[in-house]
């Protein structure tokens, strides 16, 4: 009976994994998925800092910028020079422009997440991050997922008058699902030390932009599905790589064909 006993309150205190990745715009570890010529990370929504354990009892709560654990070898798999870190650019913004980024929940445990951009993708220390934390676009830092394992669209506002060529936006999620001590003292679920996720996507953030388009305002259903570099347009309104393949888009009512190797030229425009 004892060990019963103790068997549940273990279960109980054991941290429960979640799992979470940036789908738009792709982390490092999940750029493959969008269609980009990079390794595919088939643990993309894994990157825990080594897991509960090794980030709080075994480096004190560290961890690599990109999700890394934070004892592994210089430059970790996902920061710039590692197995994932190939930096290319995935995505760019205009300054003060809206971000809207897509994060899947593959296994969701509460808390919260927050969006940092690093104008210096060689610098891999919080602190470049800490100084461009992104507010959401209604106000505040932290987005509380309230609808479990799903897919999740939020808008944010990028710094007015950062300009980077290569910049780097790190994703951080603080699970909330462990039991622990309060900043008050007392005791409750989500205090404490929390199991934590993090994915760095390369982005730029500059003035020219090939041109002016209307852009689909909602994510489309399996969306993540849509090879590159069609998922790029649906985001962004313009593409960004030379493909050299035709692709067929339904704008409205109408049916245009797209030269992806000759998108300069390009302008669509829906109802």
């Amino acid at each position: 009976m004892a060990w019963l006993v103790w068997c549940s309150l273990a279960a109980l205190c054991a941290p429960v994994l979640g799992h979470g990745r940036v789908l738009d715009p792709p982390g490092r570890g999940t750029a493959w998925r969008a269609g980009f010529p990079a390794k595919p990370d088939y643990d993309d929504d894994g990157l825990n800092c080594g897991g509960f354990y090794h980030q709080w009892s075994v480096n004190g709560g560290r961890c690599g910028v990109c999700g890394d654990a934070y004892d592994s070898p210089t430059p970790r798999a996902h920061e710039l020079g590692g197995t994932y870190g190939q930096g290319d650019i995935v995505a760019s913004y205009r300054p003060g422009a809206s971000l809207r980024a897509v994060v899947d929940l593959t296994a969701s445990h509460k808390g919260y997440w927050e969006f940092r951009l690093c104008p210096d993708p060689l610098a891999n220390q919080q602190d470049c991050f800490d100084k461009y934390l992104l507010q959401l676009e209604h106000g505040g830092t932290k987005y509380y997922p309230t609808e479990g394992s799903t897919k999740y669209a939020v808008t944010y506002k990028l710094p007015e008058g950062l300009i980077c060529e290569h910049c780097v936006l790190q994703w951080k999620y603080t699970a909330g699902n462990n039991w622990g001590v309060c900043a008050n003292g007392t005791q409750g679920l989500g205090c404490g030390n929390q199991e934590e996720f993090r994915a760095c996507s390369d982005v730029s953030v500059t003035v020219a932009r090939t041109h002016d388009v209307e852009t689909l305002e909602t994510v489309p259903e399996g969306y993540e599905e849509i090879p590159y570099p069609l998922f790029f347009y649906l985001r962004h309104g313009f593409f960004d790589l030379e493909q050299g393949k035709e692709v067929n888009l339904d704008v409205g009512n109408e049916a245009v064909d797209l030269d992806v190797g000759n998108y300069n030229t390009i302008l669509v425009s829906g109802e």
